[in-house]
């Protein structure tokens, strides 16, 4: 578990399908993400191995947070980040407030390298890897198949460890 001023960062649990349910599904998340509709049993089995973004004032899960192996990387110690959360929470630094706490927890655990990959065109994301310090790293050019059968380019965004500046 994580703590910041705004947030608890934990682990998933089943109770949390209730908060999540509301998102999850939006178009608002899905848009920028490789997620189709998902039933309980799938959003529950999604939780236990994600973290969840709890909100302090009003208790409610307000975003999800995965952390999955870099495939792009090979024999170094790398983390790649998966995100998103309720779209009535955004632009609130809700999501910077939750990487910051969580990156700086990857690298103290002993991490070389956090990345994450963002669908070209989502500049809220962009934004948000930006302004915690991360580096462009290039363009996955048609990528990935979303939701919708759009074809998505995909930016690639890592932050080593001794660029941190939260440590």
């Amino acid at each position: 578990m994580l703590e910041t001023e705004r947030l608890i960062l934990r682990q998933g649990r089943n109770q949390d399908f209730k908060d999540v349910k509301n998102f999850r599904n939006s178009d608002f998340v899905r848009k920028y993400n490789m997620l189709k509709i998902a039933d309980e049993k799938e959003i529950c089995d999604e939780l236990a191995h994600s973290l969840v973004m709890v909100e302090k004032a009003s208790q409610k899960v307000i975003g999800v947070l995965g952390i999955e192996r870099d495939h792009l990387r090979y024999g170094v110690r790398c983390a790649c980040l998966s995100y998103y959360m309720d779209e009535k929470k955004t632009q609130r630094g809700y999501m910077h407030e939750a990487l910051k706490a969580l990156i700086s927890d990857l690298f103290t655990q002993g991490y070389d390298v956090v990345s994450a990959r963002v669908f070209l065109g989502n500049d809220a994301s962009v934004r948000v890897l930006k302004r915690l310090g991360f580096q462009e790293e290039g363009t996955l050019r048609h990528a990935v198949l979303n939701f919708e059968g759009i074809v998505f380019d995909d930016q690639l965004f890592s932050i080593l460890k001794e660029e941190w500046e939260y440590k």
